[in-house]
């Protein structure tokens, strides 16, 4: 290229808002300025968002333009109406007053120690039926995504954006869906060109609404994006695949993999205590993905004698339980595990690493729904980083594919009850000789690992652009 490009990077997720789709648009932004290309962020105004990490601010460039559209989000208004009353309810029984129960409900962004339930009052109770009655109504309104009327103010601010900045290209990636709706509706009105990545497949996606003409209306918009972008990225070879067998309009895709920025491990320190067994994840849980089988499993270990419970430590980082939810807290109850279970809340990405770093072993509790095996969740390259042995609940595909060629751990059914004892007590009995180091050789093959590095991942995607402005110039 004779001179640098710039790029309208549309994330909807970008820091400070935190969480596992921000780190793919936010080390875009770090490290494409390297290969040529100026990010230009178009993102959400953060106030509409619980979950903040401020730090994360640091690793963008300096003078970076970022363009934060606001967002008008009904559910998420009765959300955070809802948290908020729980947190007053909270501060007035710390404070004596208000109901007699003593436990204290902790929301996912406040940590702490092992959540208890609100009182059982009857109109928390109904707050509650209120509040899950909303989260299944909002599938009948807001479509594609919770954030469809932040397209409207994204479009406008986005405008603006190109006019001042003088933007050669467009990129939008999902999740949320609607990012891809801002993209082509600029894409129209200016005529630039545009690639639209995918971290996660849209109609394809495993967890669908199975409201048949809501679905009907996405496939609508999802083949409009397919046929109208320039070029498509997305994370995986199977996704990859697939789209191109329901979208043969697509004109040129990409597997640009998800991954792991070195840098984020530089000064993160810390060793596992030798006196416990610890074991971490780090993520949210919900209904096809959750702990309770893995629960079931050590607890089952502990009354056969086969471990002993003062042995362990299992720590939960994340959404537990999400907001009116309590099926997880309840299984450690009724299992008998609190005094070995953590539940951590949202940690910062930092505090996180660390919590990663001071583990024995890290837990990768995949998805049980059909097509799970086609993801490759994000966290297994954090925990390919670390270094620290895997132990996966997974279905045979790209993620577990990953583990037995670096020989990072071991992988079984996340439905197997008796597979999944078996492998938790190889790792004990290991642990116990001293031999767990000696379990997994985390073989290094420098030319495949670095297709999981961020800056690799910003040069492809480049290389990408560079494709696409060169054929627009010619033409």
């Amino acid at each position: 290229m004779s001179k640098e490009g710039k790029v309208l990077l549309i994330s909807y997720l970008f820091p400070p808002i935190a969480g596992g789709g921000v780190p793919r648009p936010l080390k875009m932004v770090k490290y494409l300025p390297q290969y040529g290309w100026n990010p230009v962020v178009l993102t959400v105004d953060p106030r509409y968002h619980a979950s903040l990490d401020e730090s994360l601010l640091q690793q963008i460039p300096d003078l970076t333009p970022i363009y934060r559209a606001r967002e008008f989000n009904p559910y998420a208004s009765i959300n955070r109406l809802r948290t908020s009353s729980l947190q007053e309810s909270s501060r007035r029984r710390k404070n004596g007053s208000g109901d007699t129960e003593t436990s204290i409900h902790k929301t996912p962004s406040e940590g702490g120690s092992f959540p208890q339930k609100e009182g059982s009052s009857w109109i928390e109770g109904v707050k509650q039926g209120l509040f899950k009655a909303l989260k299944k109504g909002k599938n009948w309104i807001l479509i594609p995504d919770d954030h469809i009327f932040w397209v409207p103010f994204a479009v406008r601010m986005g405008l603006r954006a190109i006019r001042e900045q003088k933007v050669d290209l467009i990129y939008s990636t999902s999740g949320p869906y609607s990012c891809h709706l801002v993209a082509r509706r600029l894409a129209h009105i200016t005529r630039l060109p545009w690639v639209a990545d995918f971290r996660d497949p849209w109609t394809q996606n495993m967890h669908r609404s199975g409201i048949a003409w809501r679905e009907w209306i996405e496939e609508r918009m999802e083949r409009s994006v397919m046929r109208e972008a320039t070029a498509i990225t997305t994370v995986t070879h199977s996704f990859a695949q697939n789209f191109k067998a329901k979208f043969p309009e697509i004109r040129q895709i990409e597997v640009i993999h998800n991954g792991y920025d070195p840098d984020d491990y530089l000064a993160i320190e810390g060793e596992p205590d030798p006196d416990r067994l610890s074991f971490a994840y780090t993520g949210i849980f919900y209904k096809e993905r959750n702990p309770r089988l893995f629960l079931r499993a050590v607890a089952e270990l502990i009354d056969e004698g086969r471990i002993k419970r003062d042995e362990l430590r299992l720590r939960f980082a994340g959404i537990f339980d999400y907001p009116g939810y309590h099926e997880n807290e309840e299984a450690v109850k009724n299992l008998g595990l609190e005094d070995i279970v953590e539940v951590l809340g949202y940690l910062p990405h930092r505090e996180s690493l660390t919590l990663l770093k001071k583990s024995h072993i890290l837990l990768l509790i995949g998805d049980t729904a059909p097509g799970s095996e086609n993801y490759i969740p994000g966290k297994l390259f954090e925990y390919l980083a670390v270094k620290r042995p895997v132990l996966a609940f997974s279905l045979p595909g790209e993620a577990t594919q990953i583990i037995e060629r670096f020989h990072i751990g071991q992988a079984v059914s996340p439905t197997d009850l008796e597979a999944m004892k078996k492998a938790i007590l190889t790792f004990y009995e290991a642990w116990k000789r001293g031999e767990l180091a000696d379990l997994f050789s985390f073989t290094e093959e420098e030319s495949a690992l670095a297709l999981y590095r961020r800056d690799e991942q910003a040069r492809q995607l480049a290389h990408l652009f560079n494709e696409i402005k060169e054929e627009m110039n010619e033409g």
